[in-house]
């Protein structure tokens, strides 16, 4: 069981799915995926948009960092996730690459 509020939940999904499709948008992948990936102890939400750069995955939790053009992001959404994740459900937030693109793992505890 998780405790806390769904609404905060579904919008920590709803931001990093969001930030996926945005990537694989500006990347023009043409086989466009996002997979979704669940078990008792984490979630996992990977797309296949190449990855994080390795000289920014430090920042992407920051606020107001954003890779985006200033008209288009705030950089407040992964680091309000990564708040939501680890104050209100005391659970991690973490960024990894795979071979095909960034994963977001949810672990919780």
């Amino acid at each position: 069981k998780l405790y806390g509020y769904k609404t905060e939940f579904s919008q920590v999904i709803l931001n990093i799915i969001n930030n996926a499709i945005d990537i694989l948008k500006e990347r023009e992948v043409k086989e466009k995926k996002i997979t979704i990936r669940m078990d008792k102890n984490s979630i996992e939400i990977e797309d296949n948009g190449g990855g994080v750069d390795e000289a920014i995955m430090e920042k992407i939790f920051e606020p107001y960092f954003t890779t985006k053009f200033q008209s288009l992001g705030t950089g407040i959404g992964l680091y309000m996730s990564k708040i939501i994740i680890t104050k209100h459900f005391n659970s991690e937030l973490e960024v990894y690459n795979s071979k095909s693109g960034a994963v977001f793992k949810i672990a919780l505890f």
